[in-house]
């Protein structure tokens, strides 16, 4: 397996890209809503666009900054090798034996105090797909974890050209019961929040969510300013 690089410049530069180049150009806003505080630990998050990654980067330089570690798929981690400077490291779901090195790797991780992200859902699945299918993986991690934060995401348009992002975190405790018990939990818990996320984006509940980021300029102001030149 490929292990983390971290580099605090690394992370800084590319923040900076991310923020400026990537989601304000690309986004109306970022909204945020916390039902529960997350603390350093395992991060479970939805996987229903390329864009969640770079998503829960940004949160964690903005709010979070929880110095975190990154499951990676690996051949997702050969085409950016440099996402080991942002502190990824890779999995190998072919081989047995790269997913316990995997593991074992996470829980050092855990085990050091710092928080490990992973989208259990193991590959990009539409945002309305249910139900959830996630990997194992994510209960074995939480069973050294000494807190477990769920995060969901949801792409949403609505009065603006440009789509809205809606984050919505909470923190669970998995039961001290069999394996295959603790992922069923752990499944209903993941889609619980998907689908309470989904509403407020559908109900536009924005009151709730502090706004991480906005564009510079939204888009109809530009086409309105280019009217107005164009009439005179």
């Amino acid at each position: 397996m490929q292990k983390a690089n971290k580099s605090k410049w690394a992370e800084h530069t590319f923040h900076l890209y991310v923020k400026e180049r990537l989601i304000r150009k690309q986004f109306h806003r970022v909204l945020y809503r916390a039902d529960d505080l997350p603390t350093p630990g395992l991060m479970l998050a939805t996987h229903g666009s390329w864009w969640d990654g770079m998503i829960l980067f940004h949160l964690d330089q903005t709010v979070l900054r929880h110095d975190p570690y990154v499951m990676i798929d690996q051949q997702g981690l050969e085409r950016f090798p440099f996402f080991t400077r942002l502190g990824g490291f890779s999995i190998d779901r072919s081989s047995f034996g790269e997913i316990k090195q995997s593991l074992q790797y996470a829980k050092e991780r855990l085990a050091d105090g710092s928080s490990v992200w992973m989208f259990p859902q193991g590959e990009e699945r539409h945002q309305e797909e249910r139900p959830l299918q996630l990997s194992s993986g994510a209960t074995h991690l939480a069973k050294t974890a000494r807190s477990i934060s769920l995060f969901s995401f949801y792409y949403s348009f609505g009065h603006e050209q440009q789509p809205d992002v809606y984050i919505r975190t909470r923190t669970i405790t998995l039961p001290a019961t069999r394996a295959s018990e603790q992922l069923r939990y752990l499944t209903d818990a993941m889609t619980r929040l998907y689908d309470d996320v989904r509403t407020d984006a559908v109900e536009e509940r924005v009151e709730s969510y502090c706004i991480l980021t906005t564009r510079k300029e939204p888009l109809p102001v530009k086409t309105e300013q280019w009217l107005r030149a164009i009439r005179t």
